[in-house]
């Protein structure tokens, strides 16, 4: 099949752009594969950072109207310009005759250009271009009809030019029943495999981006430090907490990251911003606690995208044998199986209660570290690609049909 995958944010080097990358390697052993994106490829720091091979990966970079794109909002508003991107990059990849078109871009909106389509969801979103305004209702007969002529459906109904939508998790899935009305299958996010676990020491692991939100991390970081410093036992006995993360750039994320580490100033705890690969695994393996609180403070109900929409840091850190102790919310209850692998905590003393156990108890430890590195199987890269391959192939069944 001719299989084009779609992700214009390959910048961030995140979970998205690691299944984005996985999938290409994968089906370009089997299929001829396009990559679209929106910027100059990096090719060989992909291959080395995501560790792929992309060898018989096509990359497309889409041409944007910068002269559209770059006009005062007074002069084209944002609406218009989301929609010069949408025929743009549309028409852009409709030229190559694809089968199978894989939409793993975060947030986006492009209708599917080929017969096929698969949507990936890391969370449903409200549509920049579905809330009414008085150029639309006016017009609207006419943008409609443009919208159809072109794209082959209007924007806002984009969703249904897809004959699959894929959910991180049974959480994402849910959401996406409740706010788009679609069934979604379940793909679990590609993690990397941190192991061999090495000679285990006194360290609770955290791994994940510094980035504030309203003046406060979005990850909890400073809920996980509040927590450690009121374990002065542990402490004592040696047991130290390592945040690992890039931060964010901008001055808010920055400026508390900075009070962040003065809180954390006396105590044996740790920073590793921007670490290499290996120094991150090195981490992973030696650790023998995993703790998580994305989500803390806002109810799942209230606030679904604030939660942990799977955790491929959590499962990470169970392929190296480190016991996860994470918040009960989002995908995280879908990875441990609580009291077996490792505990789910719902406040912050249960937080402090597991955590004392496990460190009281080198038996209990070495059994549940064993029993999550035999647990993280389950969302490796080679239960993806099965998965992607029965869906794709269940695709072609039914186009055949």
């Amino acid at each position: 099949m001719k299989i084009g995958i779609y992700n214009l944010h390959m910048q961030a080097r995140g979970g998205g752009e690691k299944k984005t990358l996985v999938m290409a390697d994968h089906l370009s052993r089997t299929h001829r594969v396009w990559l679209f994106v929106n910027e100059a490829p990096d090719v060989e720091s992909w291959e080395d950072y995501f560790r792929v091979d992309l060898s018989n990966v096509r990359i497309v970079v889409l041409d944007d109207d910068r002269q559209e794109a770059n006009r005062p909002v007074s002069r084209m508003d944002e609406r218009r310009k989301v929609l010069a991107r949408l025929f743009g990059h549309f028409r852009q990849i409709k030229r190559f005759g694809l089968d199978l078109f894989i939409n793993n871009s975060f947030c986006s909106n492009l209708p599917c250009p080929a017969p096929l389509g698969i949507y990936m969801c890391m969370f449903p979103y409200t549509h920049p271009l579905s809330t009414p305004t008085v150029l639309r209702r006016a017009y609207r007969s006419v943008v409609d009809r443009l919208e159809e002529r072109v794209l082959g459906c209007r924007v806002v109904d984009f969703l249904s030019s897809y004959a699959t939508v894929t959910a991180v998790s049974h959480f994402t899935a849910s959401w996406i029943d409740e706010m788009w009305h679609r069934n979604a299958e379940i793909i679990y996010s590609v993690c990397e495999n941190m192991g061999p676990p090495a000679p285990k020491e006194k360290i609770i692991l955290h791994v994940g981006r510094f980035i504030a939100v309203d003046g406060q991390l979005f990850k909890r970081q400073d809920v996980l430090l509040e927590v450690f410093q009121k374990l002065r036992d542990i402490q004592e006995q040696g047991w130290q907490l390592c945040f690992v993360g890039s931060v964010a750039p901008d001055h808010q994320s920055t400026s508390v990251v900075e009070s962040l580490k003065s809180a954390a100033a006396g105590l044996p705890v740790h920073f590793y911003f921007d670490v290499d690969f290996e120094s991150l695994k090195g981490l992973y393996r030696r650790a023998s606690l995993y703790w998580h609180a994305t989500g803390y403070g806002v109810p799942s109900r209230q606030g679904p995208r604030a939660q942990e929409h799977f955790g491929n840091t959590t499962v990470e850190a169970m392929t190296a044998g480190a016991v996860p102790i994470v918040i009960n919310s989002g995908g995280q209850n879908e990875i441990v199986d609580h009291g077996a692998d490792g505990f789910l905590w719902d406040d912050l003393s249960q937080l402090a209660a597991y955590t004392t156990q496990l460190t009281a108890s080198q038996n209990l430890l070495t059994r549940m570290g064993d029993r999550a590195l035999a647990a993280s199987a389950r969302f490796g890269r080679l239960t993806f690609n099965q998965r992607m391959d029965a869906i794709i192939a269940q695709l072609a069944q039914n186009k055949a049909a």
